[in-house]
């Protein structure tokens, strides 16, 4: 028997989990404040319905206020902790029977569930529950401009555009079926232009001097060049009026005569200043310049764009924006070194970024020669995992390793690690000041632990292995030299469209995709894809976890097609191969699932587009375990196609990693990033205590190339 409409109350208002409370409190009328459900998509066919009052209730719990203050305005309704309590599975209008439903709950036996009609809410099943308490007038003490997140009157909406969140049903300002998108104010603009604004209108001259101006407004300003946007409401901190956002640019094509710059933006309007560049160009065509936007020296976000000089119609050929919005600046945490690393064909350009950095040099490095330098790392890494003591190889079989062979094992890395840096950092042709940068790299190593940024398309390498010795002593290795082993590292990615935030929500569900190959187990003789899948399970069992299992190269590539793809976490234990430039290079290399279920980057690209973007943002970890070691041309393939379809980046292996460690490690990160704890202290802590507890230095062959902040939230227990 389906649902009657006579059954469905259509009160409806819908707001996004990052809905500030002020801007519900704006849009719901004072008389409605007892009687609109207020609705909350939570994923899937899961919402939170709730009362005005029961939001009310969240934020004085929360807070522990007895008075409203105007700060709580900007707390969004995914802050304040409330929601899974009034998350529910919503009920089908054609299908389900409203008694049958009533019989599943306890008192109140008819809780307000949202009902679907052909998969699209329209309404609330009536109810007797009131939700909330009577205390709707609580904010009303708060003026009501700052409740709309402004001082400003609010503006009409433009002809076509909703007005309101809307209701649904007659009388709403949203067609029936349909859910209104959270309410907000037009997004402020980054601007770019220059000074004079007329320069826009021609092209550049060699020999000239010319003023970029940087600023955040409103509106996109008519003289505007380039303009990124910001969102207004979602990542500000509560009580935090304004943070402060350093411009830096970059650039081969012209000189750059200012150094970084500050932009003090507030939570609310126009940035408080201007930031304002001196360029010249020091070439006729089209010259490309970097304006990277760093918040406590996290890189966050940068427009790239193409200037004309010598020829063309205007000044401005092309821009785009990379990264995360800037106001997603007011979440990101510090980080001690940021390194901005591009190929221009002779070699690299690393910038070194911050608010008192002005450091940039050439490492007239090939990419042949870094993919030689790397591959000889890699092999170290691999004799390391091949080493036996015995008759038994010791990292395969162990986690626990001898003093013996830790003492044979820790030079042999230290000297690739060695090498390594030497070959990028203090290459026979770099200049004094790339030089005088090694020594300088050396002794913030050699100090206290850092937070270090790379932000690089091309420059995958085992950041971790790097050994910063003043000079390599096989017999005196100091552990603490390693880079990985002292100090968070993070490879950065920085795309177009990484508009997500760097928590990974968990409510009501944390969806988690196990794409695995079976025949590990028979290959090992041993139970390493059975005991992960008891993991998981176990996880589900105790609620929180959506769990979805592929085994199939085919499953794994049709998930990758389907833009609805819920996966939040995409987890693979699998065998990887790489293939070098001779065997097809990078779309060659493959994930292995099973006899004849491999999938090269090539499928992917094929049959899983770049244009299928995966709305679930998920967080890539490819544990690959006891295959052919990995090249350079491995991560610079899947890395890349990944973090373009939408994923927030990967966690990955520096090269094949023992099938045991492979399962240990695992069990160990996710039961600390379940807990809550961000990814790049986990990471810094499992190689810790891998090396100083068991004697073993291969955590080192784990790399983060994701925001090292990310983390799940709400943790689950």
């Amino acid at each position: 028997m389906p649902i009657y409409p006579e059954q469905i109350n259509p009160n409806v208002l819908y707001f996004n989990a990052a809905t500030p409370v002020g801007e519900i409190h704006a849009h719901v009328a004072p008389d409605e404040r007892r009687k609109v459900w207020l609705v909350t998509p939570r994923g899937g066919e899961m919402f939170a319905v709730f009362k005005y009052a029961d939001m009310v209730q969240a934020v004085q719990a929360f807070t522990n206020a007895s008075e409203p203050r105007a700060a709580m305005l900007y707390l969004t309704l995914e802050e304040l902790n409330f929601l899974d309590r009034f998350t529910r599975a919503a009920a089908h209008q054609e299908t389900d029977d409203i008694y049958l439903i009533r019989e599943q709950w306890a008192p109140p036996a008819d809780p307000p569930l949202v009902v679907l009609q052909q998969g699209a809410p329209i309404g609330v099943l009536k109810t007797s529950t009131r939700g909330g308490a009577d205390n709707v007038d609580w904010f009303d003490a708060v003026h009501m401009a700052q409740a709309n997140g402004g001082d400003h009157p609010k503006e009409e909406a433009a002809p076509g555009e909703p007005k309101s969140p809307g209701t649904l049903g007659p009388g709403g300002d949203t067609e029936p079926g349909s859910v209104s998108p959270r309410v907000s104010t037009p997004a402020r603009k980054i601007n770019v232009r220059f000074e004079p604004p007329e320069q826009k209108d021609a092209p550049l001259q060699v020999g000239e001097t010319y003023t970029l101006v940087f600023s955040v407004d409103m509106t996109q300003l008519a003289q505007t060049i380039a303009a990124a946007d910001l969102d207004e409401t979602r990542f500000f901190p509560p009580n935090v009026d304004s943070i402060d956002i350093y411009v830096q640019l970059i650039s081969d094509a012209f000189e750059i005569l200012t150094d970084p710059q500050k932009l003090i933006v507030p939570r609310q309007g126009k940035s408080k200043n201007r930031a304002r560049f001196d360029i010249a160009p020091k070439q006729n065509g089209v010259g490309e310049i970097t304006a990277v936007f760093l918040k406590d020296g996290n890189a966050i976000q940068a427009i790239e764009m193409k200037l004309n000089v010598g020829a063309g119609d205007t000044a401005i050929a092309e821009s785009k924006t990379l990264g995360r919005t800037v106001e997603a600046a007011g979440a990101v945490g510090a980080r001690s070194l940021t390194l901005w690393i591009d190929y221009k064909g002779e070699g690299f350009k690393v910038s070194v970024l911050g608010p008192n950095e002005n450091t940039f040099f050439m490492i007239p490095l090939q990419l042949q020669e870094l993919e030689l330098a790397i591959a000889k790392a890699r092999a170290a890494l691999k004799t390391i995992v091949d080493t036996q003591e015995n008759g038994i190889f010791a990292y395969q079989q162990r986690i626990d390793i001898s003093a013996a062979v830790k003492n044979k094992t820790l030079p042999q890395l230290a000297r690739a690690g060695a090498l390594l840096f030497q070959t990028i950092f203090m290459h026979p042709g770099s200049n004094q000041i790339a030089k005088d940068f090694a020594k300088r790299f050396r002794a913030l190593a050699q100090g206290a632990p850092l937070h270090i940024q790379i932000v690089s398309k091309q420059m995958m390498l085992p950041w971790g292995i790097l050994y910063l010795a003043d000079k390599f002593d096989a017999n005196n290795i100091q552990p603490e030299l390693f880079l990985g082993l002292k100090h968070i590292i993070e490879v950065a990615p920085m795309e177009p469209n990484m508009d997500f935030p760097t928590r990974i929500a968990s409510a009501p569900q944390l969806t988690v995709s196990l794409n695995l190959n079976q025949e590990i187990d028979r290959q090992m003789n041993f139970p390493l894809i059975k005991n992960q899948i008891q993991y998981w399970q176990a996880k589900q069992q105790k609620g929180g976890v959506n769990l979805i299992t592929r085994t199939r190269g085919s499953d794994v590539v049709d998930a990758l097609a389907d833009e609805h793809t819920p996966d939040q976490i995409a987890y693979f234990y699998c065998h990887a191969v790489s293939k070098n430039l001779d065997e097809g290079g990078a779309n060659a290399s493959l994930l292995q699932f099973g006899a004849q279920q491999a999938v090269t980057l090539e499928d992917l690209l094929l049959s899983a587009p770049l244009e299928t973007r995966l709305k679930g943002s998920p967080l890539v970890f490819i544990n690959a375990c006891e295959s052919a070691e990995l090249s350079p041309l491995f991560y610079n393939g899947f890395m890349p196609y990944f973090v373009d379809k939408g994923a927030r980046g990967m966690i990955g292996t520096e090269c094949s990693v023992p099938a045991l460690l492979a399962l240990d490690w695992a069990g160990k990160f996710f039961d600390a990033f379940l807990a809550g704890k961000p990814l790049g202290q986990i990471f810094l802590d499992l190689r810790r205590d891998y090396f100083y507890a068991h004697n073993n230095i291969l955590g080192l062959l784990y790399a983060v190339y994701c925001d090292a902040d990310t983390r799940i939230e709400p943790a689950l227990s």
